[in-house]
């Protein structure tokens, strides 16, 4: 990581994830030290903990964070679907945290932030529409527009329907464990992981007619792990649906695309 080289407040960046909270210092659009800790299961103690390791990174004070978490946020309900922390929901995480640190705090969807990530800094640069797709332990997309994200006007791809079956309950890592019984790295057939392939270009086409993107940036454990969806033949199953078809590719950022979109929202909402 670039040193930082002054003593003046920082921005932190954050990403909360149901396992693991990656916690960093960034100096602009730049970030610095990473810290990467356990995600504590009850939501009080997640402050807390936060809280410490912002404090620890930027001694000097911290002038603002941004970040992302694993669920929506409503500025009048708070976190809501938040699937890895179902007791979380109703918490208002971004005046919980500005209260613990001192600060303003803007959090997004992990899906959107991370979206905004790789359409300014990753596989997404030069789009001026773009979908930003994961297919992890669940399926999520977001609709980056000229670098903003846009809202999601409740259309949630996870839960498009593609023969009568919700796409998450067809090609998500945990539909891949209930299915097989078996991890999804140890989906060694190329035949079954074509089929997955074929399913999320389906899904892929109901996308498109929402958000007519020009360009689809994939991302998560089942597209940039081992034994991973192929996606060569995700766009060539859609180039069948469609006479121009957006460009397929896969993203960039890896494990820091929520830290840099962080980044990027720190500097730019409050500009």
């Amino acid at each position: 990581m670039e040193e930082m080289g002054h003593n003046s407040s920082m921005n932190i960046v954050f990403d909360i994830g149901g396992t693991n909270m990656r916690i960093a210092v960034a100096n602009g659009e730049t970030l610095g030290e990473i810290r990467k800790v356990l995600t504590p299961h009850d939501y009080n103690e997640t402050i807390r903990q936060f809280a410490a390791v912002a404090r620890e990174l930027t001694p000097a004070g911290i002038e603002r964070a941004a970040g992302c978490i694993a669920a929506q946020i409503d500025s009048e309900h708070g976190l809501y679907d938040a699937n890895n922390r179902l007791h979380w929901n109703g918490y208002h995480l971004d005046t919980d945290l500005a209260e613990a640190i001192g600060a303003p705090v803007v959090v997004g969807n992990d899906c959107a932030v991370i979206g905004v990530g790789e359409d300014l800094r990753g596989a997404g640069r030069g789009s001026s529409n773009m979908a930003y797709v994961t297919v992890s332990t669940g399926v999520g997309a977001a609709h980056i527009k000229d670098g903003a994200m846009m809202p999601f006007d409740s259309f949630f791809f996870g839960h498009v329907l593609v023969d009568g079956a919700e796409l998450e309950t067809l090609i998500s890592g945990t539909a891949i464990r209930k299915k097989f019984g078996i991890e999804p790295k140890d989906l060694d057939s190329l035949d079954e992981r074509n089929k997955l392939a074929d399913i999320l270009a389906r899904g892929l086409l109901i996308l498109h007619t929402k958000w007519s993107p020009d360009t689809i940036v994939l991302g998560g454990s089942m597209i940039v792990g081992v034994n991973p969806i192929p996606l060569e033949r995700v766009a060539a199953a859609l180039a069948q649906f469609m006479p121009n078809p957006p460009t397929i590719k896969m993203a960039e950022l890896g494990d820091h695309g929520g830290l840099i979109g962080g980044a990027i929202l720190a500097t730019r909402s409050y500009q």
